[in-house]
């Protein structure tokens, strides 16, 4: 499978559903959210409170939570 089957089964699989991306300090977490983000996916980004990573993802457009809000608002979670 190449990178772009890879990525038109992601699409298939999560659009219309809510993704929570666990972490932000990795940059592979960052190209997912960024990804699914600009394909019209609805993404929020979990973490623990006080994480240096925090405002980072908020200015980048996204939904913060802590990780268990996230897990308990999304349909999807992925964890890096």
């Amino acid at each position: 499978m190449n990178d772009r089957d890879f990525e038109e089964l992601i699409l298939r699989c999560y659009t219309g559903k809510s993704v929570a991306i666990i972490g932000y300090q990795d940059v592979e977490a960052r190209q997912r959210a960024r990804f699914l983000k600009n394909h019209g996916i609805d993404v929020m980004i979990g973490m623990r409170p006080g994480d240096e990573c925090w405002e980072q993802a908020q200015r980048d457009g996204f939904k913060v939570l802590t990780v268990w809000e996230a897990a308990e608002q999304a349909q999807v979670a992925q964890v890096w």
